[in-house]
């Protein structure tokens, strides 16, 4: 199954080392040490998380010195996120409903206590906030209306189309999932124009719906289809509908 998969490569290859006995599953929270650290609480959200394979070369061209992609032989893994949410509260003040795409490449670290690292390719959201709040933290990020998730009759779609990114779209099948919850942790890198920045999303119950079946477009010429090699990806790592009904955001300047 893709979520064996998924497990096996990413939370053992690409995470680093597991916490210790008796560390806090979810790591200590670390409190805002400067003017472009800011925290988000998102509330009733589901998310399409996808992970497919491309040719190495072409992610570690998006990569800088410092990270080091997870290698499964000649190819390294892209990592494709489109979430809503009904409602976030961004540094306190109510935001109403929030939606992020993300396109990154898994990292090996440097996050340990997290499930998937990833560097951040490709970064927008429909939050005037939210995008303000990224670019005063020195991130590279678009402020777009255009990005939809929607789940209807077994038919998946989300799409993510922005001014200055690679516009895309995820299409195919997918099922409301009914799985065990999980605790899951995400940390996304970026180096900004003030240095490294970590955004880390803690997730403390996530419902996985691994059984999806869909497929990314993109044009041709854009740099996301130089990143994936064509104008189209399946998801062989992982290719999954899931929902959660909270979630933490800190996004912290590191350096």
């Amino acid at each position: 199954m893709k979520l064996a998969a998924s497990f096996l490569i990413v939370l053992c290859v690409g995470c680093g080392a597991a916490p210790e006995a008796g560390e806090e599953r979810l790591g200590a929270t670390r409190q805002a040490a400067s003017n472009k650290d800011f925290d988000v609480d998102l509330a009733d959200c589901s998310e399409f998380a996808g992970i497919g394979l491309v040719p190495a070369a072409n992610a570690q061209a998006l990569v800088p010195a410092g990270y080091t992609p997870v290698a499964i032989g000649a190819q390294a893994m892209v990592v494709v996120r489109v979430a809503k949410c009904a409602s976030a509260v961004i540094d306190g003040k109510g935001v109403g409903e929030t939606s992020t795409a993300q396109v990154g490449v898994s990292l090996q670290g440097p996050d340990a206590s997290a499930d998937i690292n990833n560097y951040t390719v490709f970064y927008a959201t429909n939050q005037a906030r939210l995008h303000a709040r990224l670019q005063a933290a020195g991130l590279r990020a678009d402020n777009s209306n255009d990005l939809a998730l929607s789940l209807a009759e077994g038919s998946l779609l989300a799409t993510s189309a922005s001014p200055h990114s690679s516009s895309y779209q995820v299409s195919g099948s997918a099922q409301t999932p009914s799985a065990a919850p999980v605790q899951f942790v995400a940390s996304w890198w970026a180096d900004g124009v003030h240095g490294a920045v970590q955004s880390r999303t803690v997730f403390p119950s996530i419902v996985f719906f691994t059984g999806a079946s869909t497929t990314l477009t993109t044009a041709a010429g854009t740099e996301l289809a130089s990143l994936i090699g064509g104008t189209s990806l399946s998801f062989a790592i992982l290719d999954s509908y899931n929902t959660f009904p909270s979630a933490h955001l800190e996004v912290r300047d590191t350096d």
